[in-house]
């Protein structure tokens, strides 16, 4: 039997779940998580579990069931327990859960438990994937987000088994964590995104994300809406500029760029640059040398473009740098390259 890893519950306000939101949301729908198969969602879909947008509450909207809620409700009096197989947009190694019950007070689940495996869809579909206990029976407070950090990520998963003892209602779930690329994914052109959520890039640090996270300028696809790219305030300071520092999943070798500026119409940077470094950490130092990738260019509303990066071809880098002058939003960034290694 493998041992439960070793977790500790931390506060919403503390250097833990600071750390622990910069990693992946790996159960996010925009990641492509979804729900495999459930015991009951009587009241409301075990879906809603995975939405990247915080829970609300509508005092005046009902159903031909009951309350509408905004998360996964199962109906009262179970004699067992109800349980939801989520499968996560991109294997990875997990480094702690947000388990929320907002604005679910008198209908929360008392009590969850987390199971994992790593399978097929088609072994968890037929019963035939092991799954593994990871969170055992944590007790849940009304209206609350729930926090647990594990000492040491996991091992590689592909699915959890939320268990909800025996019944009610868990408005989301957060699993952060680093994706573990399965097989790379390619670009159109035979090229490797390096920084691609779902070849283990993410963003790990910028100056400001008042509207909407640089974490979303590695998304699949080109997005829904304004609101899943990046956008920073309006900056009333002369020579001003923000910036997103992108660890690349896959350190390589850097060809081509391309910045989606996608429904950013009146909000978009008019001018930015990137930059590209070596580094072994999470966040490059202070004093990190960052070599010119793509130099001073000029970005139009609502549009793809595309650069052939300049510097050394024959660097490795780690990270990249990109920077908006003076402010502004932009949707999705795609750094084209070679891997390092196969």
């Amino acid at each position: 039997m493998t041992a439960i890893p070793s977790f500790r519950t931390v506060q919403a306000d503390s250097v833990e779940v600071a750390a622990l939101k910069s990693k992946t949301n790996l159960a996010s729908v925009s990641l492509g998580s979804k729900i495999v198969s459930f015991s009951d969602e009587f009241f409301a879909e075990a879906e809603n579990m995975l939405k990247d947008t915080e829970a609300v509450f509508l005092p005046e909207e009902f159903t031909e069931r009951g309350k509408w809620m905004d998360g996964w409700e199962t109906r009262r009096h179970n004699k067992k327990y109800d349980w939801a197989i989520v499968q996560l947009g991109y294997a990875g190694a997990i480094y702690g859960f947000d388990i929320d019950t907002s604005h679910f007070t008198g209908n929360h689940a008392p009590v969850v438990s987390i199971e994992a495996a790593n399978a097929t869809e088609a072994d968890v579909r037929s019963g035939k994937a092991q799954f593994e206990e990871i969170l055992p029976k944590v007790d849940m407070n009304p209206g609350s987000h729930h926090y647990f950090v594990y000492g040491a990520p996991t091992k590689t998963y592909t699915h959890l088994r939320v268990n909800n003892y025996p019944d009610g209602g868990i408005a989301r779930l957060r699993v952060y964590g680093q994706v573990v690329p399965q097989t790379i994914v390619a670009s159109a052109d035979g090229l490797v995104d390096l920084a691609f959520v779902g070849n283990g890039g993410r963003a790990v640090a910028c100056s400001n994300q008042h509207f909407c996270s640089p974490s979303n300028l590695l998304l699949p696809g080109r997005g829904k809406t304004m609101g899943d790219g990046w956008e920073t305030r309006r900056s009333r300071t002369p020579n001003h500029n923000d910036w997103a520092i992108l660890k690349l999943g896959v350190p390589g070798y850097v060809d081509k760029v391309e910045f989606d500026t996608k429904q950013f119409c009146g909000n978009f940077p008019p001018l930015v640059t990137l930059h590209g470094t070596v580094s072994a950490e999470d966040v490059p130092a202070a004093d990190a040398q960052w070599t010119e990738l793509v130099g001073a260019v000029p970005l139009t509303a609502d549009a793809q473009h595309y650069f052939d990066a300049v510097g050394p071809k024959d660097v490795a880098f780690t990270h990249v740098k990109f920077t908006m002058y003076p402010d502004g939003g932009i949707k999705r960034i795609r750094i084209n390259g070679r891997p390092a290694s196969s």
